[in-house]
């Protein structure tokens, strides 16, 4: 197993490497949005939008750091059992430990792509005014924005009521798409379009967990979490903050025979998110409120499912992921209507945007300690960047 980490991370540094000569993800994202003669947005909502997407790629979630496998001593017999015969949660964290000197790896592939802003798709980003008389300015934006991540994450007991656990993503970020420019000025056609692409490859930022058993009972079972994000990964190739943040997270949970119900409840710090001067769109002025500061937001996270050991050999769990993210914005795209001069245009909309995801999935155990893990991550709401249908799978292995 050491054998194979070192040559994968050998091959994740020579690829990164070698791509350090093409344009970055960020790069060419700015090149879409900010073309002078062929974005769509004003440079103030370009420069929200760009922010709102870097927000996305760096902390969509991931799933969770804990082992299927939990253990507890058995004091009669002197043993280690098993606490649970659920394998867990796929994006929530469980309030057992992986018991003392034990060790849990595991690896998951997850593929993310982003579909629209303000209801309206990615490829169809647009700002237009059409002229009663027939005249029409058009700008609009094209964008396809993936992200591909193997997180490779390590859980160990310290102590029976302790563990620590580090989350380590690796990805890459791709970004295509074209700003187009149109304009008929007395039935003169003028169009301009510029292509761009890029993609980046490298290491995200690195989540670092501590995990305290607080409660162990036949009825309930919590701990409590500290999380540390490092700033690792790099903001210009979409794959990290460039902040550091802290979440602190309380973890609750029953087992009711093969049902186990849980929820997580935390808080993330580590940021003052999107600071906007004063907004003035409503005495008169048609303009945007301008950003003045952005970093990382603060926010309240919640998850609540059910995992159920549907055999021995089989756990099915579904997620609901909520995340309530202060001092951000949302976007709306603001028509005038179809008769007379008519406005299309995105429009911010500071404030606080809440945010949910949905996650159904299974753990099949492939004999004795491995299991392979499948997941599937859906968007609930409509607020911000929406991503689309997001496919997980993975591994875990106990030692």
């Amino acid at each position: 197993m050491a054998a194979r980490l070192a040559i994968l991370t050998f091959g994740i540094l020579l690829v990164a490497t070698s791509a350090g000569a093409q344009q970055s993800a960020g790069a060419a994202l700015r090149s879409i949005l900010f073309e002078e003669e062929g974005g769509a947005l004003t440079a103030n909502t370009k420069t929200v939008l760009y922010d709102l997407l870097l927000g996305e790629t760096t902390t969509f979630p991931t799933g969770t750091s804990a082992g299927g496998f939990t253990w507890t001593f058995d004091d009669t017999l002197h043993v280690p059992i098993r606490r649970s015969r659920s394998f867990g949660p796929m994006f929530a964290e469980r309030p057992f430990t992986t018991g003392k000197g034990k060790l849990n790896v595991g690896a998951a592939f997850q593929h993310t792509t982003f579909s629209s802003v303000g209801g309206r798709p990615l490829t169809e980003i647009e700002s237009s005014v059409t002229y009663g008389a027939g005249d029409v300015y058009r700008r609009t934006s094209s964008l396809d924005v993936q992200l591909d991540r193997t997180i490779v994450s390590a859980t160990y007991g310290l102590h029976n009521k302790v563990d620590v656990a580090a989350i380590v993503p690796f990805g890459s970020a791709g970004v295509s798409g074209f700003a187009f420019y149109y304009q008929r000025v007395n039935s003169v056609e003028d169009t301009v379009r510029n292509d761009s692409s890029g993609s980046s490859f490298g290491i995200g930022d690195i989540l670092v967990r501590t995990k305290v058993a607080l409660i162990a009972s036949d009825s309930f079972d919590a701990a409590a979490a500290v999380d540390i994000r490092l700033p690792t990964g790099d903001p210009e190739k979409l794959l990290g903050t460039g902040f550091t943040q802290t979440r602190v997270m309380f973890i609750g949970g029953t087992t009711l025979g093969s049902v186990n119900p849980h929820v997580n409840v935390g808080y993330t710090f580590g940021g003052e998110g999107m600071v906007f001067g004063a907004d003035n769109r409503y005495e008169g002025s048609s303009g945007d409120p301008e950003l003045q500061t952005r970093q990382p937001s603060e926010e309240f996270n919640y998850t609540a499912g059910v995992d159920i050991a549907a055999t021995p050999r089989i756990t099915i769990a579904g997620d609901i992921i909520g995340r309530v993210v202060r001092n951000s914005a949302g976007m709306e795209y603001s028509d005038s209507g179809p008769s007379g001069d008519r406005e299309i245009r995105l429009e911010i909309m500071p404030g606080t945007v809440h945010k949910l995801l949905g996650a159904v999935g299974a753990k099949i155990s492939v004999g004795g300690a491995w299991l392979l893990t499948g997941t599937v991550l859906f968007p609930l709401s409509d607020n911000g960047i929406r991503p689309a249908v997001t496919p997980v799978i993975g591994f875990e292995r106990a030692f």
